[in-house]
Order: C-alpha cells, then sequence, then structure tokens
C-alpha cells in the first residue's frame, strides 16, 4: 500500500492518559506530508525530464535511420552514375561518405552526450529513492522506539507529565 501526503496529513491517533501532544504530532504529520509532497513532486519532475530524454533518443534514433537510409540512396544513386562519368561518381560517393561520417558522428556524439544525461538522471532518481528508504526507516526506527517507550511506561511524556504537575 502507498502512502500519500494526504494519507498522512488526516492519519488520527487514539487518545491515551499521558499520551503525546496531539498538536506537536499533528504539526510532525504535517511536515512530513509536506515533505512526501516535496519529493514525489520532484520525482515526478525527473521522470518527466527522464521521458523528455527518451523522447530525444527516439529522435536522434529516426534521425540516424534517415541517415542511412540517404546514406543507402547516395549509394545507388553513385553506381548509376559510374556508367556515364566513373571519375565524377567516385568523387561524389567520397564526398557523400565524408559528410555522412561526419553527420553520423555528431548524432553519435549526441547520442552519447542524451547517455550520458539519462545515466546522471537514473543515479539522481536512485539517490532520490535511497533517501526517502532511509527517511522511511529513520521514521519507522523512530516510531518503533516511541512505541517501546510507551510500552515500558518510559519516554519523555512521562517525565514531562511529573514536570508540569510538580510546576
Amino acid at each position: 500500500m502507498r502512502i500519500t501526503p494526504s494519507d498522512i496529513e488526516k492519519q488520527e491517533f487514539s487518545v491515551k492518559m499521558r499520551g503525546y501532544d496531539k498538536e506537536e504530532v499533528r504539526n510532525f504529520l504535517l511536515f512530513i506530508a509536506q515533505e512526501l509532497s516535496n519529493l514525489l513532486l520532484e520525482m515526478n519532475e525527473l521522470k518527466k525530464k527522464y521521458l523528455q530524454a527518451e523522447e530525444r533518443i527516439k529522435e536522434m534514433e529516426s534521425r540516424e535511420k534517415i541517415l542511412k537510409e540517404t546514406l543507402i540512396a547516395a549509394q545507388r544513386f553513385s553506381e548509376e552514375l559510374k556508367a556515364n562519368a566513373k571519375k565524377e561518381a567516385e568523387i561524389m560517393i567520397k564526398e557523400a561518405e565524408l559528410k555522412a561520417d561526419q553527420i553520423i558522428s555528431k548524432a553519435m556524439e549526441r547520442l552519447r552526450e542524451i547517455n550520458m544525461s539519462i545515466n546522471r538522471m537514473k543515479a539522481e532518481k536512485q539517490n532520490i529513492i535511497n533517501q526517502i528508504k532511509v527517511f522511511a526507516l529513520s521514521l519507522q526506527e523512530l516510531i518503533s522506539r516511541e512505541d517501546e517507550g510507551e510500552d515500558r511506561g518510559e519516554g519523555s511524556s512521562k517525565s514531562k507529565a511529573r514536570k508540569s504537575s510538580k510546576g
């Protein structure tokens, strides 16, 4: 089950004698909800960027395919011209291959840049996921410690209750 910021904001706790300060718990839950909401927004932004990068890769692959098809067409055309002007056709092929190599080289370099960008985004995404996991584990451990303290009749709320009754 996935938890949403709204779930955290709406969470209610039963009231027990010498329980936690309701306002403090509510404020903390609102803080957690806001943090989770911010992280979800950030994650959605990263997903958008990732999808945009994937779209650019597809566009580059499409362009590469067109370039390859163009190269093939140029080679066929040059073979037809060989019969009429072998020397001129050879010169044209060399120029076309040079230009095609330059275009393909530029396209491959751009593809490498996009792949590096995607890898960085994936690493950032994994880092965010890890941070969320660490945050969730910390919260779980804190809640577990608080629950253990209540079960043993210990904890800061008991000492606070003693101090407030004396003062």
